[in-house]
């Protein structure tokens, strides 16, 4: 009975001094303040990304770079992250400058002012993001030592690195080098207004994606909501199957049986039929498929591009007119890539 009174006195006291473990260590952003900030998205877009002229590197029109030198410090929101997996690597920061224009709940193509919302890619090479950076999480980066340019067309914030094809680009930063230049302000809000949408599912969202002054490096990325219905899906369509430029494959099709999709077979003319967001098969060179979103209005379309091998990936594609939110981007079109299948909506 002492043994075993003494062995739980041992016990306990161990317990007592570890009650508060020092897990510094573990963090993966800043525990301490990494400056105040003194920018904003907006002003390092116009100094990092509107040209390339006097960049440190230049591959192409559409992806340069240039190294941060000096103490440059942006605040804004995680709006969206890769907690499905369709976003690689990837964040979307939103700094409203005043965000009384959403916290109505909708924000409309003719409140956008591109001089006080302004949204940048963040790359870090880690693929389980999502748990550090939550939605709705504010974040202040400070830029020194980091890179900031054009990837694709995207003003991006990140490091260089070579793709499989040995091309040099704006790439992921290290995960570690988050401890040193981004630090966490507060606690995720699942209310902020940065996480409303510019809605652009009416006419007037419709002609401003037509509109080619748009196609700026000061309007992508964004975070949007178009409504429409995807081409591949159309009644003329959805019986025939695609061929993958880059594998030659052709995509799978699919009917319901007891409810759950299975691979159609036999005679598919008196069949519903179903398609999925991103067959491997379809994809291309970025490992992603592209289909077709035509607006509600019929004069424009969007592609809404979709990562191979996550959550949505695999999902039937609906029949029907849905809205949309995602990340909107312009490359040699307007594209747009879902954040979560939730980002679907009938409404």
């Amino acid at each position: 009975m002492l043994l075993s009174l003494c062995g739980l006195l041992t016990f306990t006291s161990c317990m007592d001094d570890h009650d508060d473990p020092n897990v510094e260590n573990f963090l993966v952003t800043s525990p301490t303040s990494v400056g105040e900030v003194n920018t904003t998205i907006g002003a390092i877009k116009a100094r990092y990304c509107a040209s390339s002229e006097g960049v440190d590197y230049m591959r192409t029109s559409s992806n340069y770079y240039t190294k941060v030198k000096e103490d440059l410090i942006i605040e804004g929101v995680v709006v969206a992250n890769d907690l499905s997996g369709n976003l690689y690597q990837t964040l979307i920061i939103r700094q409203l400058q005043d965000a009384s224009v959403a916290s109505d709940g909708k924000y409309t193509i003719d409140e956008y002012d591109k001089a006080n919302d302004q949204c940048i890619q963040l790359k870090i090479k880690n693929t389980c993001l999502y748990p550090y950076f939550a939605l709705g999480q504010r974040i202040k980066i400070n830029l020194n030592g980091l890179y900031v340019g054009i990837y694709s067309k995207t003003p991006s914030i990140g490091q260089p690195y070579y793709t499989s094809h040995g091309n040099n680009n704006l790439g992921p930063m290290l995960l570690e080098l988050c401890k040193t230049h981004i630090e966490l302000v507060g606690k995720p809000n699942p209310n902020a207004p940065e996480l409303v949408p510019i809605d652009m599912t009416g006419t007037d969202g419709d002609a401003w994606l037509r509109a080619t002054a748009n196609r700026t490096y000061e309007n992508c990325p964004q975070l949007a909501i178009v409504r429409g219905n995807i081409e591949e899906m159309e009644e003329r369509n959805r019986r025939t199957a695609d061929v993958g430029e880059v594998t030659g494959q052709m995509e799978p099709l699919y009917e319901l049986v007891n409810g759950r999709p299975v691979k159609a077979t036999g005679d598919l003319t008196e069949k519903e039929i179903y398609k999925i967001w991103a067959p491997d098969q379809l994809h291309d060179d970025g490992y992603g498929v592209d289909r077709t979103l035509k607006l509600q209005s019929n004069t424009s379309k969007v592609a809404l591009r979709t990562s191979t091998e996550n959550d949505i990936a695999f999902s039937l594609i609906p029949t029907d007119v849905r809205s949309y939110t995602g990340v909107l981007s312009y490359y040699d079109s307007w594209q747009i890539q879902l954040r979560t299948l939730d980002d679907i909506s009938e409404n």
